[in-house]
């Protein structure tokens, strides 16, 4: 019989309540209860409170970012890259879109090594983007000026398309969206 770890378990069972409710919304008891546990045993594994709770949520919970790369590291081309990684953002977003939304709603809310935190995975994540691009440009500042390009349209676009539903009404598709920017970049 497999025996659970609490701290992991107040951990999820905190990621789960935070992102239905929000952290503010969220009592040391609910999360207590939710677990099946004492609020002095929740206190027991985060004696800072539901402030460090929250930190090991951010630490555990954020998804890796680096993970859309995987399947990029073959593209033959800027375009190429660009469209695999339109793809890959796709299903990043489909598989962790609701713990990213929590992010973003949280993220005024953090306090600033909180946001450290989670800017550090955005940081190393446009590292490992301008990595991809550098072999297709000539210089670094261009490799780096166009991992930030991409990866704030795409995210723009997921946001718009899909978080506030505007696909529903606008026919164009994230296909559609890669390619033209794709094209755009690729001519600079």
């Amino acid at each position: 019989m497999e025996r659970v770890n609490r701290r992991d378990q107040i951990v999820q069972t905190a990621a789960v309540l935070f992102t239905q409710q929000s952290y503010a919304a969220t009592s040391v008891r609910q999360i207590a209860e939710a677990v099946g546990c004492t609020e002095a045993a929740l206190y027991y594994h985060f004696k800072e409170g539901k402030r460090a709770l929250l930190q090991a949520v951010i630490e555990g919970n954020t998804p890796d970012f680096v993970t859309i790369l995987d399947n990029c590291r073959q593209a033959a081309s800027l375009s190429e890259l660009i469209r695999m990684y339109s793809r890959g953002l796709l299903e990043f977003w489909q598989k962790h879109g609701e713990r990213v939304q929590w992010m973003m709603a949280e993220f005024p809310n953090l306090n600033d090594g909180e946001k450290a935190l989670f800017n550090s995975k955005k940081l190393k994540f446009h590292t490992e983007l301008s990595k991809l691009v550098k072999p297709f440009v000539q210089k670094n500042d261009e490799a780096e000026s166009i991992a930030w390009i991409v990866m704030m349209a795409t995210f723009g676009y997921q946001q718009t398309f899909m978080h506030l539903e505007l696909d529903k009404v606008a026919d164009f598709s994230i296909a559609q969206f890669s390619e033209k920017l794709a094209n755009y970049l690729s001519c600079c």
